[in-house]
């Protein structure tokens, strides 16, 4: 089965892959403001201003894609993102995954249940970032202080931050490993033109 993208998820794709890069690498520079503390000044909070701006985009491109998707342009249909609601597709993630385990990687094909599934785990994953940090974006008083509710989603965000970090790294190996095995269509999300 050929995959073939059409502009638009190409291009969301794109703005995706480099929002979410760039809001990690930021991550590890930035400083959050905290109540009863000196203001952050400097690399820490420029890094802080452009996450929290940026985070803003990341979820307006997120919005984005998900009714471009809800609209019928997911290459494979929703249930290769998210097939916990079917049987079968269930059984062919579990058969793919343990393809993976087994090292019969020529065995692997080149649209993955698996990668599919977890392609949808990672856009969910993102969502949550983006809708937390929105959270975030609106509920933090500039000196860093909150009430309970968001600091209870400051923390979700951090949680999640771990998910995002595996998901991004493993989705960029599991790229690489596809073309290692010949599917060089893989690469077509990567065509803007």
């Amino acid at each position: 089965m050929k995959m073939k993208y059409d502009k638009t998820t190409r291009w969301l794709h794109a703005g995706l892959a480099l929002g979410i890069t760039l809001q990690l690498v930021l991550s590890l520079a930035m400083e959050s403001p905290e109540p009863d503390k000196p203001a952050i000044t400097g690399i820490a909070a420029a890094t802080f201003e452009i996450h929290e701006n940026a985070g803003m985009a990341v979820l307006a491109i997120l919005l984005l894609h998900w009714l471009w998707q809800l609209t019928g342009h997911t290459l494979h249909g929703l249930g290769h993102l998210f097939p916990w609601f079917s049987a079968d597709a269930r059984a062919a993630v579990v058969a793919d995954a343990r393809r993976l385990v087994a090292s019969r990687l020529r065995d692997v094909p080149e649209v993955s249940p698996l990668a599919g599934a977890v392609h949808g785990l990672g856009i969910l994953v993102a969502t949550a970032m983006a809708i937390s940090g929105a959270v975030l974006f609106f509920g933090m008083a500039e000196n860093g202080s909150m009430p309970d509710p968001v600091h209870a989603v400051e923390e979700f965000h951090g949680f999640m931050a771990t998910f995002m970090w595996a998901y991004l790294i493993g989705h960029v190996a599991m790229g690489a490993l596809h073309r290692k095995l010949g599917h060089a269509d893989v690469s077509e999300i990567f065509r803007l033109k």
